[in-house]
C-alpha cells in the first residue's frame, strides 16, 4: 500500500574531484555524442547563427566600455576571445547549455574597479 522508502533522501557517497566529469565522458561518448556532432544541417546553421548575432553585440558594447574604462588595456577584440574561450569551455564541461558567457554590468564594474 504504501512505498517504504517515501520521504526518504538517499545520498550517495563523496566522489574524488572529476569523478563525475569523466563518468559522463564516458558515457555520451559511447551513446549519443557521435550522432549529435554529425547532425548538420538547416536548423543548426540557423540556431548558430541567432547564437552568435545574440552574443556578439553586447560583447562589442562592453569591450568598448572595458576600452574606455582600463585605457585601451582591455578592448573589444580582448572581450571577444574571452568570451569566445568561456563559451567554448562552458559547453564542452559544463552541461548547462543556457549559462550566460559573456560581460555583464556586475563584471564591468568590477574590473573597472579592480583597475583603478
Amino acid at each position: 500500500d504504501l512505498v517504504s522508502h517515501a520521504g526518504q533522501v538517499h545520498i550517495e557517497p563523496g566522489k574524488p574531484w572529476g569523478r563525475g566529469l569523466i563518468e559522463d565522458v564516458k558515457t555520451t561518448v559511447g551513446t549519443h555524442w557521435f550522432s549529435e556532432v554529425t547532425n548538420f544541417n538547416q536548423k543548426t546553421v540557423a540556431v548558430s547563427l541567432l547564437m552568435f548575432i545574440t552574443v556578439i553585440a553586447p560583447t562589442l558594447t562592453f569591450g568598448a566600455v572595458y576600452s574606455r574604462n582600463t585605457e585601451n588595456r582591455i578592448g573589444a577584440v580582448e572581450t571577444i576571445l574571452a568570451t569566445c574561450w568561456v563559451g567554448v569551455f562552458m559547453s564542452l564541461f559544463s552541461g548547462m547549455p543556457t549559462v550566460i558567457i559573456g560581460s555583464t554590468g556586475p563584471v564591468l564594474i568590477m574590473s573597472t574597479v579592480m583597475y583603478e
